[in-house]
Order: structure tokens, then C-alpha cells, then sequence
């Protein structure tokens, strides 16, 4: 009974004016944002207790992310797991990612960059490559 009470947001947005709209629109963003965080803590990879940050210390949240990467980059990333998995153990094979190894390799890179500055490689190579252009 209690939600018949309530307003209906989604159908005043739908129903009625410009206005009503546009006032009603700051409390479905809160609405959506609510349920969007009542699903994370549900999701099995989005629970935010202690107890699974202490049993996987390593294991950051991750983010979608899209870049481009060269034909040939992708093509020996593919190769570079494929030998990955030759040698680890057969139960760790299902570890094994193109994700996770971009991801080890940018931590690297950036480790790298962030004790060398202008001096790493990877600013070497920016540099190289942009002279080419």
C-alpha cells in the first residue's frame, strides 16, 4: 500500500511536462545511483567487506577500459598467453588473461616510469615515436 502512496517517478517523467521533468529528475539520478550500489555489494566481484580484501589482498576493484592497440601489439599479446600457458601449471592456466597480463605490464611500465621520470623507457619511446611523425 505504502508504494502506491510514493510518487512514480519514472512515470511522471514520462507523462507529464518539461517542467515536472526537470523537477523530477535530481530524485530518479538518486533512485538510479541507490540501486545501482544495492546491486554492487550483491555482485559476487563487488562485495566491499574486509573479509575478502584480507583472504586476496592483490585483487583491486577493476574498471572497464577501451584503448587501441597496434595489429601487431594484439597479435603478440595473443602469442604472449599462449606461452604463458605453456608454462605454468596446468591449474593456473585459468588465470591466465590478456587482461591480466596488460595489466601486469602497464604496473611495471609505471613502476618503472615512476622511478626513473624522463629517464625510462617508456618516455624514450613516446619521444622516438613522436619524432617519427
Amino acid at each position: 500500500m505504502a508504494a502506491k502512496n510514493k510518487d512514480d517517478i519514472m512515470d511522471a517523467l514520462l507523462q507529464g511536462s518539461v517542467e515536472d521533468a526537470a523537477h523530477e529528475t535530481p530524485s530518479l539520478a538518486k533512485l538510479i545511483h541507490r540501486s545501482g550500489e544495492k546491486t554492487r555489494l550483491k555482485h559476487p566481484g563487488g562485495s566491499a567487506s574486509g573479509r575478502e580484501k584480507k583472504e586476496n589482498p592483490g585483487a583491486d576493484s577493476k574498471k572497464k577500459s577501451t584503448h587501441y592497440l597496434s595489429e601487431e601489439i594484439f597479435a603478440d599479446l595473443d602469442e604472449a598467453r599462449d606461452k604463458i600457458n605453456k608454462l605454468v601449471h596446468p591449474r593456473l592456466k585459468a588465470h591466465v588473461s590478456k587482461s591480466r597480463i596488460v595489466d601486469q605490464a602497464l604496473r611495471m611500465i609505471l613502476k618503472d616510469f615512476d622511478e626513473k621520470g624522463e629517464k625510462s623507457p617508456l618516455i624514450k619511446e613516446i619521444l622516438k615515436s613522436t619524432r617519427r611523425k
